[in-house]
Order: structure tokens, then sequence, then C-alpha cells
């Protein structure tokens, strides 16, 4: 018995030394904690999530060199095992909690793979430095194209063998980096393909597409001529042929080209886009038996459900040839609803669940259609019961007072008011919202005054203003922005240094940008309401836009829609395809709007356009209220 304590100590000591040994074997990340720090080939590992919250979302990337293989992470009592297969180079995850994908400093929760000798996987630190720069910007993540170019050059230098899945993006990102550059690195993969005895036809079109990086017309050409004299069957012929179709001038030519094309190759992807124009040129021309001939080609139920919702939505909208577009919208309906029975066409960058989500928002917005068609036909119930499903979560303003008009008509006031409350309380309204909600409420209660009314719209924005400023403050950025020197349409120098102490909004457009142009009546009422406002500059930059003629045509459209906008051009980096400021600012899709505090500190960044300009002018005027407190 008196060895005893001395025994306890011992069970103690070697139970911390162990589980201290168990704990320097695992990785933390944020409120997730890894059963490994070295994630091996083949070996089972788990996750385990220790914080209290609801996680929203939670996937993870098994990055294959340069492609990236997304798939759902499944958490089970806030556990989730997962095993890397050999081929993965690195693995990247993204959790998502509070509706916001946690970014960890923008350097994102990003891990090499390792053999079962744990050696790290060929091009690990490549894969891993790229994928910040594509994939990982939608999850908030920021990389280099210096940092990209580094690890690559040292993966091919350690393991030439895999230079074969870099060529292209190595030529890219060389060409941020030196154009000469770009071209020795060009020639020297040129020659390492033609050093071959023979060539595949795969080996010219990768010889082409090197060419097309470096923007060498004459030379792609070249190997085309080469590539269809040798393989007269190929792919080198079928795209000069789709090539000659696009650029025929005339309907009967492009029917002419395509029956060619069809003919000795038969139906593939491409010509599946072309059978869509055709299709829609013969639905616009009332040719319906040959619509059906050139629809009936496209063997996608994707495909032909788009095709069928892009005729069938502007005779919805213009009330024209309803009953055929009755029958194809409802058409579209039915292939998508066959689609999410069968997810073999799933893409590998999207995981199952993003897929799904992706095949019913596509739906609803097909939904909306059909809901319109029925409206137009009298056929009100119908109508009610489709968009009530495009609806969905009620987040899009425009398709919400679809609904609400459509239980207008069909007297159903209390659901109406019901609905519209809903609607304005989420802050997804319109101000024709509203007025349908002022009908229905006066209708369902007879002996209520308007002033009544009144309070309860007034309640219903202060709450709504205060839930979105408690949501603009949660999601406030802290970082610097970017100078820079651009030219209005004026020709005059406007540099950001400048206006440091005012808030400044950029907002990023194109001409040819569909959800830029519809936010543009909300943007001109909020340039009206700052623009005595000495301390708040807004500054459109137009940007991702070519054309000899492009400042002239931006003026024009800026006149055409008296637009009172202050336009800057985003000058483009010669011999790139990227645009000087957008490049600065990480801008990847437009609209984008970045508001600059009076610190000089980027503080917001808003992606898209909801489709409401109410919900727009709020989200601006409690930006710039945020600021000015």
């Amino acid at each position: 018995m008196k060895n005893l304590p001395a025994y306890f100590l011992l069970l103690v000591f070697l139970f911390f030394s162990c589980n201290n040994k168990e704990k320097e074997n695992t990785l933390t990340m944020g409120e997730f904690e890894m059963s490994t720090n070295k994630i091996i080939q083949n070996d089972p590992f788990t996750i385990t999530y220790n914080g209290d919250k609801k996680i929203d979302e939670s996937i993870f990337y098994n990055l294959v060199q340069s492609k990236p293989y997304a798939y759902d992470l499944n958490f089970n009592d806030n556990k989730a095992v997962i095993t890397v297969p050999d081929s993965v180079s690195a693995i990247s995850f993204h959790f998502k909690i509070d509706d916001k994908f946690d970014n960890n400093n923008k350097e994102g929760y990003l891990f090499p793979v390792y053999n079962k000798n744990e050696e790290i996987a060929k091009g690990a630190n490549a894969a891993i430095e790229y994928y910040k720069l594509g994939n990982g910007s939608d999850f908030g993540l920021k990389g280099s194209e210096e940092n990209s170019l580094k690890a690559l050059e040292k993966a091919i230098n350690t393991h030439p063998e895999i230079k074969e899945n870099w060529r292209v993006i190595h030529i890219q990102l060389a060409q941020t980096e030196n154009k000469d550059k770009a071209k020795r690195l060009a020639e020297f993969y040129i020659s390492d393909i033609t050093s071959k005895n023979n060539l595949t036809e795969e080996d010219y079109s990768n010889i082409s597409t090197i060419y097309a990086n470096l923007r060498n017309r004459a030379a792609m050409d070249s190997v085309s001529k080469i590539a269809m004299t040798k393989f007269p069957k190929g792919k080198a012929k079928q795209q000069s042929l789709m090539n000659n179709f696009y650029d025929a001038k005339t309907l009967a030519e492009k029917e002419k080209i395509f029956s060619e094309i069809e003919t000795s190759f038969g139906m593939n992807p491409s010509l599946t886009y072309a059978a869509t124009g055709l299709a829609a040129e013969k639905f616009k021309a009332g040719d319906e038996a040959n619509f059906k001939v050139y629809a009936d080609k496209i063997e996608g139920k994707q495909e032909k459900a788009g095709l069928y919702n892009s005729v069938a939505w502007p005779a919805a909208e213009s009330g024209e040839n309803l009953e055929m577009a009755s029958k194809l919208s409802k058409a579209s309906l039915d292939l998508i609803t066959a689609t999410k029975t069968d997810l073999s066409n799933k893409p590998q960058y999207l995981s199952k669940k993003q897929y799904e989500n992706s095949l019913n928002s596509t739906y609803n917005m097909y939904a909306d259609t059909y809901a319109l068609i029925q409206f137009k036909l009298g056929n009100i119930k119908e109508a009610i019961k489709y968009q009530s499903q495009a609806i969905g979560e009620g987040k899009e303003a425009e398709l919400n007072e679809r609904y609400i008009q459509f239980l207008m008509a069909d007297e159903q006031y209390e659901l109406a008011a019901k609905k519209a409350n809903s609607f304005l309380n989420s802050g997804n309204s319109t101000k024709k919202i509203t007025e349908y909600y002022k009908t229905a409420y006066t209708k369902v209660n007879p002996n209520k005054s308007i002033q009544d009314f009144n309070l309860i719209i007034a309640d219903l924005k202060e709450k709504n203003r205060k839930k979105e400023l408690a949501k603009l403050k949660k999601s406030m950025l802290d970082e610097e922005a970017p100078q820079f020197v651009l030219k209005n349409l004026e020709g005059k120098n406007i540099a950001l240094n400048e206006l440091k102490g005012k808030t400044v909004i950029l907002d990023f457009w194109a001409t040819w940008c569909g959800p830029c142009k519809a936010s543009f009546p909300g943007m001109q009422e909020v340039v009206e309401k700052y623009k005595e406002d000495e301390n708040v500059v807004l500054l459109f930059v137009d940007t991702f836009e070519n054309g000899a003629n492009r400042e002239k045509d931006v003026a024009k459209f800026i006149k055409d829609n008296n637009y009172d906008f202050h336009v800057l051009i985003d000058e483009k980096i010669k011999d790139s395809n990227k645009y000087e400021v957008a490049n600065k600012y990480g801008i990847t899709g437009i609209p984008t709007k970045v508001i600059i505090g009076p610190s000089g500190k980027i503080n917001f960044k808003s992606v898209g356009f909801s489709g409401s300009n109410d919900k727009l002018k709020q989200e601006m005027d409690l930006m710039i209220e945020l600021l000015k407190s």
C-alpha cells in the first residue's frame, strides 16, 4: 500500500504525457480540430467542431495539381471523417458559420498531402498557391501571381514530370511577371512537345493553346492548318467550321454550316450551343416546326431546359405566343426535376449539395417564368402555386412582388398581407409590395385607419434598418485600399490619395453587364442624394471592357440613360487580359462596390445585385451612415 501513491503519480504522468503527445499530433483550425497535423494519402482522419453555433455549410476541395474537386464535409455529432486518395496533392477546407465562410485572415485552411513515406505530394505547394489565386477567391482567400509562379517553378524543378499539367497556367503566370519570359517559356514547351517522333492531334491542340495565350493568331492558324491536313476529321477541322458558323451573317449560312458539322462529327457540346442559338432564332421567327427540329438535337437536360426557358421568358413578358411558351416553360421545369434525380453530370468544381442548390435555384427561376405565363393566361391559381415555389427563401424582391400581385388578383388578401409583411420585415421588398400590402390590409381590417397601417410600416422599416445595420457592422472590413490614378471621361486624372478623409464608393461595372445596368436606377438615386455632400464621393469604374471606341461608347451609354455618374476608365494592363484597378482590388465579377472610409481603408465590399434598387439604396445609406459615425 505504501507504493500506491507513487504508482498513481506514475499513471497520472503517463496519462498527461500521452495526452500532450496526442495534442502535438493534432491541428487546430479556429473552432475546428484535425486529428492529424500531417494528412497522409489513404489514411482516414477526423475533423471535430468544438464550437457551439450551427454549421451552415462545410465543404472541402481535393486539389489534383491545378484542378479542384469539391466534396461536402458531413458532420455527425460534430465529427467528420475524411480519407484522401493518393492522386491528391493538397486539400482545402471551407467552414460557413453565421452565414459567412471563415477565410482565416484570407489564408484559408489549406494543407499539403503526404504519401505513406511522409513525402510531400508532387506539386502540393503549387496547387495551394494557385487555388488561393483562383477558386479560393470565392471564399475570401487572397493569392498572388508572384507566389503562385514561385511555387509552381519550384515544383516543376523538383518534379519535371508534372509540367504537362501546368503548361498553360505556367505561361499565364509568367505573363504577369514578364512578357519576354512568357514567350521563352512558350517556346520551351512547344519545343518539348515537338521533340516527339509522331505528334498526336492533342499535341497540335496543346501547341495551338499555347499560341492562343501569347495572342499569336498567325501561329495559331498555321498550327491549325497543319493539324487539319494531318487529321482531316479531327478537332481542328471541327473548330474551323465552328468559327465559320459564328462568323456567318445569315441564318441560312449558319444552318448550312451546322449541317456540315453534324454530318461530319455528330452532336457535341459546341454544336449543342449552336443548336440552341438556331432553335431560338426559329422560335423568334415563329417557325415552330424547325424550332423543334433543332431543340430535339440537344441531348443534355439542363441545356434543353435552358433553351426552353430562354424563349419562354420573352413571351411571358410580351404576352405573345403564350400557349406555346406555356408548354415549353412547363417542359423546362420537368427537365430540371429529372436532372435532380440524376447527378451524373455534376461538375467536379461543385459538391453534391452545391450542385443540388444550383438546380433548385434554376428550377425557381424557371418556375417564375411559368407562373407569369399562367397569370397572363388567366390561370391565377396555377400562377400562385408556381410563384410560391419560385420565391424560394424570399430573397429576391422582384419575384416576391409578383407573388403578392398574383395573391391580390385572386383576392387572397389575408395571405397577401401576411407575406407582404414578411418580405418588408426581411428587407426583400419593393414599393409596389408596400402598395399591395396597404390595399390588402384595408380589406382584411376595414375598421383600422391608414394611420394604423403607417405605424406598422414605420415599425417594419425601423426593425429592418436595425437588422441590416447590425449585419453590416459584423461584415465590416479594415483593409488597405490600393492607390490608383485613373482618367475620367473628360480626360482628367482622378487620384484616390486626394480623396482621403472622404467616404469613397467605387462601383466596378461595364456596359455589357446586365446586373450592373439593372442596379443603375438605384445608384442614380444614391448619386442625387449625396451630390451636395462633399464628404461622399461616388466613382463608377468602367472595367473588363474592350473596344477601339471604348470611351465614346461608355460616354454615350451614360448620356443616353441620363445618368449623372462620375465615370473612370480602368486601363488594361499591357500584354494582359487584366485591368489595373480591378486587379489591385481583386475584382473577379461585376457589379462590385468597394466602400472606402475616411481613414482610407476598405470597410465594405458588396458583390452582385439583389434585383432590388430599394434594398441597394438602403445598403448604401447604412454604409455611409456607419462610416460617418
